[in-house]
């Protein structure tokens, strides 16, 4: 099976509530859910009936099957790719060991499952939990090419720390890293640590040797800064990045499941209107607990500006996001900025677009 592929899905649950949440959650997702077991004897049956199916299948079951128990499901686990476990409640846990408790909400369903598919070995919902923390993290992503992502990442991060929020800027677009470039600097990722680059404001780089401490990283930035600002680039194809197990896929879906938002920039031509529709037609098929929010950029000047924004308006509240703004085009600042390996604040500091990026960073915080 490839690794971008989504698996096929058996459940073994008897609750009928309970059996329709997971199935009903991943059928809406594209997940094929394939046989839908109401007890042992018929769960036997169809893995030894289907053993090819079932190879490439992931079995979710439940404590309540009638007839199964722990050691009947882990003799299971050699006929199937992965299985997972739920406590399902008011069902007594008998001899099983430690389960999954049951999500209420679907994004965290699809969260967990996600998180088995990408890290088989890993029988425990803890890389899924959402972390208490005080920090906010905001990852921002492009719908299509040359959508000023990284200028507004790195913008919003400077005007965030000249309000005295201690802010970390990571750079993890692993397909057209900008950040070092642009700020004219070199080797921001060997420590694995970030690097103060301005008063409240530190710089850090995500690489394929440091991705597999990626939670750990994550853990101490949110313990050391007030808002933590990620580039994560393109998120074309969004939905098999969820489950791809390779090292480009890790922080856009650590970001999907535990940023706090995740902002989507385009451009305001045609195609960046394509482009974001593309983006937006995955995500309403696509679960993910960040809270999106949208940036149109390089908007035009007067009435044609007004049928830009009039279009990005109609194609981003159909996903319901919490913040949708626009900025508007201005080459010549971002040219100056971009040419002295500054930011718009140390450049231009009069320029519409950078008093726009910092109402967004007052916006963000209040």
């Amino acid at each position: 099976m490839s690794e971008l592929e989504m698996p096929t899905v058996i459940t073994a649950i008897a609750n009928p509530e309970a059996e329709g949440f997971v199935a009903g959650t991943l059928f809406a997702q594209g997940w094929n859910v394939i046989f839908r077991a109401i007890d042992w004897a018929s769960l036997q049956l169809y893995l030894e009936s289907n053993p090819d199916i079932a190879a490439n299948a992931l079995l979710i079951y439940g404590n309540e099957l009638p007839g199964a128990n722990q050691k009947l499901f882990d003799g299971a686990h050699t006929l199937v790719r992965q299985c997972i476990g739920f406590a399902i409640p008011n069902a007594s846990t008998g001899d099983f060991g430690t389960l999954n408790p049951l999500p209420h909400l679907g994004a965290d369903l699809i969260s967990l499952v996600r998180g088995f598919v990408r890290a088989p070995m890993l029988r425990s919902s803890a890389v899924t939990q959402r972390k208490a923390r005080n920090s906010k993290v905001i990852a921002i992503s492009s719908a299509g090419s040359y959508t000023g992502c990284t200028l507004i990442a790195l913008n919003l991060a400077m005007e965030l720390s000249v309000i005295e929020k201690s802010t970390l800027l990571i750079e993890a677009n692993f397909r057209a890293p900008s950040i070092a470039p642009i700020l004219s600097m070199r080797n921001i990722g060997e420590s694995g640590s970030w690097k103060k680059i301005a008063p409240n404001l530190a710089l850090a780089e995500i690489t394929q040797d440091t991705s597999e401490q990626l939670e750990n990283f994550m853990n101490k930035a949110m313990d050391e800064f007030d808002v933590i600002i990620i580039d994560i680039g393109s998120i074309s194809g969004l939905s098999n990045r969820l489950t791809d197990r390779r090292w480009t896929s890790i922080v856009t879906t650590w970001c999907c499941d535990q940023a706090d938002e995740l902002m989507i920039t385009s451009r305001a031509d045609h195609l960046g209107h394509y482009r974001l529709g593309q983006v937006i037609d995955l995500l309403q098929q696509t679960s993910i607990r960040a809270k999106l929010s949208f940036t149109q950029n390089m908007k035009s000047s007067g009435k044609r500006g007004d049928a830009e924004m009039a279009r990005f308006l109609t194609l981003t509240t159909a996903v319901k996001p919490i913040r949708v703004r626009s900025l508007k085009e201005e080459n010549r600042s971002a040219k100056a900025a971009e040419d002295e390996h500054a930011t718009l604040l140390e450049t231009n500091e009069r320029s519409n677009l950078r008093k726009s990026i910092a109402e967004l960073a007052s916006e963000i915080i209040s």
